[in-house]
């Protein structure tokens, strides 16, 4: 039987969530355009991010199975620009051109951000060895909170105006994992929540494994809907409908693979083939 996966996305109040699990979600409140795209185009099993503004009006999100990026139609240009990438985040910020992006290849990235998050980065680019080539993302939340993603862990920022002690659910749950070098990654399909910095869902695993760890701290009414979502995908004929949708889904991938390994090769030989000319003549 497949695996469900599952997905949490805060909306910019208590009231306003995507929350989806195997096949099947809930969305409240959210933008005409994510909901609708949530209701039509999201596939749970095969999304790999999704990021969501502090407003909630701008978006992105990236079908692993297509390679495709779905996002709100007035996106800012220059984050549109980015969608090449491997992963977009946004940061708390009223301003919708503040983005962070890592690249297609290792050792990419772009980012406009507020003072705060581009001093961060600054100083761990200068005192983290192969910075560029290890970051992996990053993760925003409330204020100057956030989370830079590294591919053997993770490194921390806490808005000390707002978690100020060791108690705090997402300290808690950082800490217990280690930070930078712990092995420890923060995969990217985990959020964190712009309106209360305790609220959370962060999936770990370890760099060459596949077995996802899940700490997360929600807000009832949308922990409530998480295991509604989990008991229906229990039942027999879901898991049925579940298991033959990734499988058709995961056909579509492994042709959009093989499709771009033959295009890949017949470049490289023609490639190789302008090389000769050029000798020869």
């Amino acid at each position: 039987m497949s695996n469900p996966n599952t997905i949490v996305v805060f909306g910019p109040s208590p009231d306003s969530y995507y929350v989806g699990h195997g096949r099947l979600h809930f969305v409240e409140n959210m933008s005409p355009s994510f909901t609708d795209h949530a209701k039509t185009t999201l596939n749970i099993s095969f999304s790999k991010w999704i990021s969501m503004s502090k407003a909630g009006n701008t978006w992105i999100e990236y079908n692993n199975a297509t390679n495709k990026f779905y996002f709100n139609t007035n996106l800012n240009q220059n984050i549109q620009d980015q969608l090449a990438g491997n992963v977009i985040s946004f940061p708390d910020s009223e301003d919708n051109s503040h983005y962070f992006s890592t690249g297609k290849s290792k050792g990419q990235w772009n980012a406009v951000l507020p003072d705060h998050f581009s001093q961060q980065l600054l100083e761990l680019q200068r005192e983290v060895p192969n910075f560029d080539i290890g970051i992996a993302g990053m993760l925003f939340g409330k204020g100057k909170t956030g989370i830079f993603l590294f591919e053997a862990g993770f490194y921390p920022s806490y808005d000390q105006e707002d978690i100020t002690s060791e108690d705090h659910p997402l300290y808690k749950a950082l800490v217990e994992f280690g930070q930078l070098n712990s092995g420890w990654c923060i995969q990217p399909d985990s959020t964190l929540c712009f309106y209360d910095s305790r609220f959370f869902f962060l999936k770990f695993k370890r760099a060459g494994e596949n077995t996802i760890q899940l700490r997360s701290n929600l807000p009832t009414h949308i922990a409530a809907k998480l295991e509604e979502l989990k008991e229906l995908a229990q039942k027999p004929e879901e898991q049925i409908a579940l298991m033959q949708q990734d499988n058709t889904w995961n056909q579509v991938m492994m042709m959009r693979i093989s499709n771009q390994m033959t295009a890949n090769m017949m470049v490289g030989a023609a490639t190789r083939a302008a090389w000769h000319a050029s000798i020869l003549r």
